[in-house]
């Protein structure tokens, strides 16, 4: 079963990482999708949930936002505002399957990439219902998922036909790190409970290779205006 011991296996493989340094560029379609809502950086309150090396984190600063984070690998959390010569007291050591950060203001933006997919599917109704009562009004809560990956034998280098002699898995990653993929009509359900509209949703892909194989991420996200005070 998919859920079985979920939650252990997630907190484990992330503070594996605790150390590793694996900085990576800031993500292009979240800044894309902004735009479409026409968001203005300046002296704007966000909320990075699962920062990672804070790449985008540190975007957001760059354009004049006041930044803030969280994340379950307490090394990373650490790493980026010591590193970077930011305060403490806005960043957050926290498993999301049990509590939510303290914030203490509401946030103009809050971003939840590669994030929602690692907490239980009933636990994620009350993510989002959370994120939506720490957003002013008329701002933003951007999340992505992987919704679907193919898999292939990578016996040509030049044949990247999909449509044919692919796998689909059930579950993203590895036996150490258990990614449900999440259903079309869950998706449906969170947006419908969260109380806030859909402002634009787009897909992009992202491909690598592993083990010899080929490997195509079909990536969606999701950008939502909170339309209540």
């Amino acid at each position: 079963m998919i859920y079985k011991n979920f939650k252990n296996k997630v907190k484990n493989y992330w503070k594996k990482l605790d150390n590793e340094k694996n900085y990576t560029v800031p993500n292009e379609t979240i800044f894309r999708l902004l735009s479409h809502g026409k968001f203005n950086f300046k002296n704007k309150k966000i909320l990075d949930v699962g920062i990672g090396d804070g790449a985008n984190l540190l975007e957001f600063h760059r354009r004049g936002a006041e930044i803030y984070g969280t994340d379950i690998r307490e090394g990373m959390i650490k790493k980026f505002y010591k590193t970077y010569g930011f305060s403490s007291k806005n960043y957050f050591i926290t498993d999301l399957n049990y509590q939510f950060p303290n914030l203490k203001m509401k946030m103009d933006f809050i971003n939840c990439k590669d994030t929602i997919c690692y907490l239980d599917k009933n636990k994620q109704f009350d993510f989002i219902k959370n994120c939506q009562k720490h957003i002013k009004k008329d701002g933003f809560f951007l999340f992505q998922y992987i919704q679907k990956q193919l898999v292939k034998e990578n016996t040509d280098m030049f044949d990247y036909n999909f449509k044919k002699n692919h796998t689909q898995l059930k579950v993203y990653f590895n036996k150490s790190n258990p990614i449900p993929f999440l259903s079309n009509n869950h998706i449906k359900d969170l947006i419908k409970d969260s109380g806030m509209k859909i402002e634009k949703s787009i897909f992009d892909i992202t491909t690598h290779t592993k083990s010899k194989k080929q490997i195509i991420d079909i990536n969606r996200y999701f950008l939502l205006r909170n339309k209540t005070k």
